[in-house]
């Protein structure tokens, strides 16, 4: 991979001296940025561009170019990489267009090529991309053009699978003065994908920081086992949220644990920091070239009242606290109060002082207090001198940052005539928005508590393979009975029950597991069965066991023991097909999608985990006892959870298993399930 960012030549496909030509957009930018190794121009036919000469052929270039930039029609690209792996080069980019992304009848070209690949040992980059955008020794390879003065070399590296918002985030951190280190477009991932993009990111010396914009994921615990280990932040916006097509979920937990909400779960397990737009990115790439706060503790500063309290009201919003000052930094503001002006406290209210210098004095004595770990700046200033003092404030908050290891949030709206050259000032980025700033300091604050907590192995990649002696379950719904055997298995006890044909053994099973029971269609296929009758409670004698069976009239009938009062819990999963096996609690009961009340996990699920689960939902209030009402088997519902984590990383045929209701009764006593339902493919 790290030839393929620092090569010593590349070959460039598809060249030709047509003023509309592409592919010499891609030497012209590597000109641009007077690329030190050598460029290779290969076209359809021999000729010359600028001077230069154009190979007709890969087996006429006279050395082995490290890197192949294919910018050709679709229909000669496999004879033409083909020619390349003859040739001996083994790093192909191919910025072609019109592969799946197009339709489902061009996979065939995308399997050739693969084909050939394979045959050569090739490593491929796209098809459908731009290729790779190297800051650091001017390898750039879109064929848009791209100029010096639009990019500032930095520690921010950026894989996305467009090349359309490769270009975008070029423009708005050109408008931010944020410095740009790597940039790789993946395109349709035919053989590297994301996950090879993050792992030489991660190692990569001159990359601090990666943001990636993707489509989907191709291996969702690979991916997840990278971001993990990985000690810079990971910034993701992740499209495709309500993708039309979609599976209508069959099942309770299914629907519950959608798609994009286990996106969610992921990258937080992970440690990836999920944005939901461009500018949201950019404003993560400004925090995180601060330093990282280490507590929640707040300093605020600002020249209104009503910034104060807005500021003071977004802090609290995005969890962080107003830090407590000293007896030195009060008694400091007191001594600098111009008429009661400057408020002593915290937020600092500097009303009418138009004094920059004694902002800096204030800003300087905040960040020294050891009971805060950032100082937010919420400025604002008139055209004329005030913009040249603001300047000034901004270089020596600047200054304070570097000397102190602590984040100064700056935020000011600048006025039309300078807006760019504030943001030019100093390497600070400077926030229009306080909002948007204390929200992008809220993930920094969060990336410090993920790298300084307690280790935790990574294991997502490796976890998923069968383990268990437990037989596969057919494909479709399970019989109730085998789900409870299984559930019995993994230490989930069910409710004493029968499965009973008729009214002769429904009365003999009655007599057996004793009054009061229920009664319930036992049809492997029926999804909500209160909904369609197929459930009645509390039958307490013969008679009334009767007229229920023919009230719900197709057998098989589940007939089971009621269970004792308790709280109705959802437990359960599905196998999402990026991340694999994830597990899912929450209240439950014919209300359990109403509620929405869940948490989320990918599997393994560890007690701890199982344990900030309960926690996170907010049933957990009830379940760990409410308004003087007795706490719930907590400890046995963590054990469940970590007990449906196992089954379901041991039986990856189980598409969806959903345990509803579970009833968890009073503390020490357990709980049992009352129905499952799981569907295997």
């Amino acid at each position: 991979m790290k030839t393929m960012f620092f090569p010593g030549s590349v070959a460039v496909f598809g060249v030709s001296d047509a003023p509309a030509n592409l592919a010499r957009v891609i030497v012209e930018n590597m000109d641009r940025f007077k690329f030190p190794g050598t460029v290779y121009l290969v076209g359809g036919k021999a000729g010359s561009l600028d001077g230069r000469r154009i190979y007709s052929d890969a087996s006429e270039i006279p050395e082995v170019p490290d890197v192949a930039i294919f910018l050709v029609p679709a229909r000669g690209l496999a004879a033409a990489i083909d020619a390349c792996g003859e040739k001996g080069i083994r790093r192909i980019v191919i910025e072609t267009g019109g592969f799946s992304e197009f339709g489902d009848d061009r996979r065939s070209l995308e399997e050739e090529v693969l084909a050939i690949a394979g045959k050569w040992g090739m490593e491929v980059m796209g098809p459908n991309c731009v290729g790779i955008i190297n800051v650091e020794n001017g390898l750039v390879m879109p064929f848009y053009p791209v100029h010096p003065e639009e990019l500032k070399q930095g520690p921010i590296s950026i894989i996305s699978q467009s090349g359309g918002i490769i270009h975008d985030l070029m423009m708005l951190c050109h408008m931010e003065n944020i410095g740009l280190c790597k940039l790789a477009s993946i395109g349709n991932k035919l053989m590297l994908d994301e996950s090879a993009f993050l792992e030489y990111c991660a190692a990569d010396p001159g990359t601090a920081m990666i943001g990636l914009y993707l489509e989907d994921i191709r291996d969702g615990r690979r991916f997840m086992d990278l971001a993990a280990a990985a000690e810079k932040p990971v910034i993701l916006l992740k499209s495709n949220r309500s993708p039309e097509g979609r599976e209508v979920a069959r099942l309770h937990t299914a629907a519950l644990a959608g798609d994009d909400r286990i996106v969610d779960e992921a990258m937080r397990q992970a440690g990836v920091h999920r944005v939901n737009g461009l500018k949201e990115m950019v404003d993560c790439f400004k925090i995180f070239s601060l330093p990282l706060p280490k507590g929640p503790r707040l300093a605020i500063m600002a020249r209104s009242g009503g910034h104060a309290v807005l500021a003071t009201d977004s802090a609290h919003r995005h969890g962080f606290k107003l830090a407590p000052f000293s007896d030195r930094l009060l008694g400091m503001l007191s001594e600098k109060t111009r008429a009661g002006v400057i408020k002593r406290g915290n937020p600092i209210d500097l009303g009418d002082i138009f004094d920059i210098d004694l902002y800096l004095e204030i800003a300087e004595m905040a960040v020294r207090e050891e009971g805060v770990d950032g100082v937010l700046i919420a400025h604002s200033y008139a055209p004329g001198d005030d913009a040249s003092l603001t300047r000034k404030f901004i270089r020596s908050s600047s200054a304070l940052t570097a000397a102190y290891g602590k984040p100064v949030v700056f935020c000011t709206i600048g006025h039309k005539v300078d807006w760019f050259d504030l943001r030019n000032v100093a390497d600070l980025p400077v926030f229009g928005n306080v909002d948007d700033a204390l929200a992008s300091l809220s993930l920094s604050l969060e990336h410090y508590r993920n790298r300084t907590a307690k280790p935790r192995p990574s294991r997502f990649a490796s976890s998923g393979r069968r383990a268990a002696a437990q037989p596969r379950l057919s494909p479709g719904f399970t019989p109730i009975e085998d789900v409870f055997g299984l559930l019995k298995a993994y230490g989930l006890a069910a409710a004493d029950h029968r499965i009973v044909e008729g009214i002769e053994d429904g009365l003999e099973g009655a007599r057996s597991i004793g009054y009061p029971v229920a009664l319930k269609s036992a049809a492997p296929g029926m999804l909500h069965k209160t909904e369609e009758g197929a459930v009645i409670l509390d039958i307490r004698d013969d008679a009334a066991l009767g007229k229920a069976i023919g009230r719900i009239k197709t057998g098989p009938f589940l007939l089971q023991k009621m269970a004792p009062p308790g709280c109705e819990v959802i437990l359960g999963g599905r196998t999402d097909p990026v991340f694999g096996p994830v597990v899912l609690c929450g209240l439950g009961g014919i209300f359990a999608e109403a509620y929405d009340d869940v948490a989320i996990r990918v599997a393994p699920v560890d007690a701890e985990t199982a344990g900030a689960m309960v926690d996170e939902i907010k049933g957990g209030r009830i379940l760990k006892g409410f308004r003087r009402k007795g706490s719930y088997d907590v400890k046995y519902l963590i054990a469940s959870i970590v007990n449906i984590s196992r089954l379901l990383l041991e039986h990856p045929e189980i598409r969806s298993l959903d345990i509803n209701p579970l009833i968890l009764m009073d503390e020490g006593r357990g709980g049992l399930v009352v129905d499952a339902k799981a569907e295997a493919g």
